[in-house]
């Protein structure tokens, strides 16, 4: 993994971390905003904090897009809205230039050892490995730039579509953290799922990315149990409406099979 991060801590005071957003992180709309993966897993990172020292962890993420998350400055703050050792609600903002960019309600659930029946429990099946599949190559890039895919995110389709060609029946593919989320440090098992779980839409995009915007609002993601290894699975399937809307639904899948779901309210729009 590249010594270079999607962030770099710049100050820290208790609950508000600020942090400088760099151009690996850049998103496929806007060449001064990031994709909505790299702000979800700094959000899920600080989220984590409230967990540390805890048997806790991540159940569920639910992201809301209030606008574009710029590259370079931005502030971080959570607060806790219930404590309490076996569930806990974390609520975390992300501000830049003076307003709120998106917002995360978290729900953290403690681990415990509990016995189920034969058979209950046991992953789903598994999708085709990543080893021997081709990384895609860059895809959407804006100003032809660095971006979080191909430069922050490795990914390999398990289909023979080119990522951006219209995939109406869904699509499935691999994806890879190439990057630490901030500084040096390796990310956890859920700020790799966040960073994987925005891709939903654009991996199974119904219609050609050049003539469309479909843009997710929010991204919820549940994890019914931590996922193991670096890889990121996913299968996701779009479904367009003409009132422009959207949605999109996502399984989370490691080497085990499937660990969580997605989903992603999308706004559509021809482009002129």
């Amino acid at each position: 993994m590249s010594a270079e991060a999607l962030a770099v801590v710049t100050a820290q005071d208790g609950d508000v971390v600020r942090l400088e957003l760099g151009d690996v992180a850049r998103g496929p709309w806007d060449a001064a905003s990031a994709h909505g993966g790299a702000p979800a897993a700094l959000l899920t990172r600080a989220v984590e904090a409230h967990a540390a020292g805890t048997d806790l962890r991540v159940s569920s993420l639910a992201f809301t897009f209030l606008g574009p998350v710029p590259l370079g400055a931005v502030e971080i703050r959570t607060t806790v809205r219930k404590s309490g050792r076996r569930l806990q609600v974390v609520h975390g903002e992300l501000r830049a230039g003076g307003r709120t960019a998106m917002e995360v309600q978290a729900t953290l659930l403690r681990r415990g050892r509990v016995p189920l029946p034969a058979g209950v429990g046991m992953p789903w099946p598994e999708l085709a490995p990543p080893e021997g599949r081709a990384a895609a190559p860059a895809w959407f890039v804006v100003d032809g730039g660095r971006a979080f895919h191909p430069d922050a995110v490795e990914i390999r389709p398990l289909g023979d579509a080119p990522l951006g060609e219209p995939t109406p029946d869904g699509a499935a593919a691999w994806l890879r953290l190439r990057v630490p989320v901030v500084g040096e440090e390796t990310p956890t098992a859920a700020q790799r799922a966040a960073a994987a779980a925005d891709f939903g839409n654009g991996l199974s995009c119904p219609v050609p990315m050049a003539d469309y915007v479909f843009v997710n609002c929010d991204l919820h993601v549940a994890l019914h149990r931590d996922p193991a290894g670096e890889w990121i699975g996913l299968r996701a399937r779009t479904e367009l409406d003409r009132a422009g809307t959207g949605l999109t639904t996502t399984e989370l899948h490691d080497a085990a099979g499937r660990f969580g779901t997605a989903t992603q309210t999308l706004f559509v729009e021809a482009r002129a």
